[in-house]
């Protein structure tokens, strides 16, 4: 009898532990563990809020994950000879997890910004997905908020790095409007 009871005790912390999401948000980062997302190139995404005077898209503060967003634009002929647009860039950050989802907004617009989106997802280095879609010609909302764009729930639990690289080099145009990523 004292031995099932020490058993018992033994499985107990298994039994009770459950899997956790964990939001990393694009301006605050990871709150458990203080990780914040790498922007790359230096200057080519813009924080996004409310007030932002440099941001690409003005989106509704109260439709974003803490009321913020990351925006840039992939341009392989940028007018304005601006470098940094014409380079890939990418949003990089190392999770613990077996599970992640990628939130972004999507514009729908085939002007100024492009809603083009062309984005290439990495987990450790290996090309994992790809989100492309082209400008609305419809009638849909100029922006839909929450898309996930990458979902993946069947990863080792590990340490792992996510990218998420913005067009592709002789690609075309794109926007990425970057919101939150959850792991597991």
């Amino acid at each position: 009898m004292l031995l099932a009871g020490v058993s018992f005790l033994f499985f107990l912390p298994f039994v009770l532990a459950s899997l956790v999401n964990v939001t990393i948000d694009d301006q605050f980062g990871d709150p458990q563990t203080g990780t914040q997302i790498v922007y790359l190139p230096p200057g080519a995404w813009n924080n996004g809020t409310k007030s932002c005077l440099g941001c690409i898209t003005h989106l509704d503060p109260s439709q974003l994950y803490n009321g913020t967003w990351h925006d840039s634009i992939f341009d392989p002929q940028p007018s304005n000879n601006d470098s940094k647009l014409s380079q890939i860039q990418t949003a990089s950050v190392t999770f613990n997890g077996s599970a992640l989802f990628v939130y972004c907004v999507i514009a729908h617009s085939s002007s100024s910004p492009d809603g083009n989106s062309d984005m290439t997802f990495f987990i450790d280095g290996e090309v994992v997905g790809t989100f492309s879609q082209p400008p609305s010609t419809g009638s849909q909302p100029d922006y839909q908020y929450h898309v996930p764009v990458y979902v993946n729930h069947s990863m080792p639990a590990a340490l792992h790095t996510f990218a998420l690289q913005n067009g592709h080099i002789g690609g075309q145009e794109s926007l990425v409007l970057l919101d939150s990523i959850i792991y597991t």
